[in-house]
Parts: structure tokens; C-alpha cells; sequence
């Protein structure tokens, strides 16, 4: 019975982690592959290997990562199958590609942690209208009723709170020595 308990424990573990993690393990399997079925089958396979080889997880490492790792080896053997049956890219070209998403992927977790420094420094009413717009994804005449302002002040009101954003993010990320 312990070990039915500790194997129900490891699942939860392992599909709260993956449910955290999927969608950036899809999109990663999905830059490279660009046909939806094909993309489909390999993060299925992913899935299966990463449940087969959870044990060799070590918590407390990035699960996304590890699965991104695991979904690089399959979209590899994905292209080399392929590559018998059809003119494909090569293979270094692939890595290089994958390197490249990789790069890009550190790059947005930067501007986004810098982008969350600057939200903190916005005015009330700024910081208000910019949770309302994007976390509730309504549309500007729907914010606009419901806050009951014209729309073309509300689009000047964004564009200008966009402008002031961008530019502290840049800044930020200047200031932690990035580029």
C-alpha cells in the first residue's frame, strides 16, 4: 500500500510539473516543426519518455528545460526519418536553429522579469488600466464602456503607458548589463 501511495504521489508530481511546463515544451517542438500533426506526435512521445525517465529528473532543476532537452532528441530522430523519404534541413542546421530558440527563449525571461520591475513603477491609475486591458483580454471599446472613457483617449492613454514601458524595460535591461 506504501508504494501504491508513493507512485500516486510521483504522478501528481510529474503531471502538475508537466502542466506547468507544456506549453512552453509544445511551442519550443513547434518552432521546429512547423506541421501540427508531426508537432503533435512528437510532444506525445516527449510526454511518454519524460514519464518513463522521471526518475532521473532531479527536482529542484527547470522541468521545462529537461523536457525541451528530451523533445530535441525527438524532433531530431523526427527529421533524420524524414530526411530518408524527403530533401530536409541538416542536421547542424537544426542545432543551430534549436540554439537559436533557446538563446531568444533567455532573452524574453529577461525582458519579461524586467518588464514586471517596471509595471511596480507605474502610477495607480496606469497600473490599473494596463491589469484591465491584458489580464482580462477585453478589447479597448470593451474598456472603454466599462470604465466608461472615449476610446481614442484610451488608445492615446495606451500608447503613451506602451511607450513609457518600453523604454524602462530597455533601460532596466541596460542597467543589469544586457543588451
Amino acid at each position: 500500500m506504501d508504494n501504491q501511495k508513493q507512485n500516486v504521489s510521483r504522478s501528481d508530481e510529474f503531471f502538475k510539473l508537466l502542466m506547468n511546463s507544456q506549453k512552453v515544451i509544445y511551442g519550443y517542438i513547434l518552432s521546429m516543426v512547423r506541421n501540427c500533426p508531426d508537432a503533435d506526435d512528437i510532444m506525445q512521445e516527449t510526454m511518454t519518455l519524460m514519464w518513463e525517465r522521471f526518475d532521473e529528473f532531479e527536482p529542484g532543476t527547470n522541468f521545462g528545460a529537461w523536457g525541451i532537452k528530451i523533445a530535441r532528441f525527438k524532433i531530431l530522430a523526427y527529421f533524420r526519418a524524414k530526411s530518408r523519404s524527403e530533401e530536409v534541413f541538416d542536421e547542424s542546421l537544426l542545432m543551430e536553429i534549436s540554439d537559436c530558440y533557446h538563446r531568444k527563449m533567455d532573452e524574453m525571461k529577461i525582458r519579461v522579469s524586467a518588464l514586471q520591475e517596471c509595471l511596480k513603477k507605474l502610477d495607480k491609475r496606469d497600473k490599473k488600466l494596463i491589469e484591465i486591458r491584458y489580464e482580462q483580454g477585453l478589447k479597448i471599446t470593451e474598456l472603454a464602456e466599462r470604465i466608461e472613457r472615449p476610446v481614442q483617449g484610451l488608445y492615446k492613454a495606451l500608447a503613451r503607458i506602451h511607450t513609457v514601458l518600453h523604454r524602462c524595460v530597455n533601460q532596466t535591461i541596460h542597467q543589469w548589463g544586457f543588451r
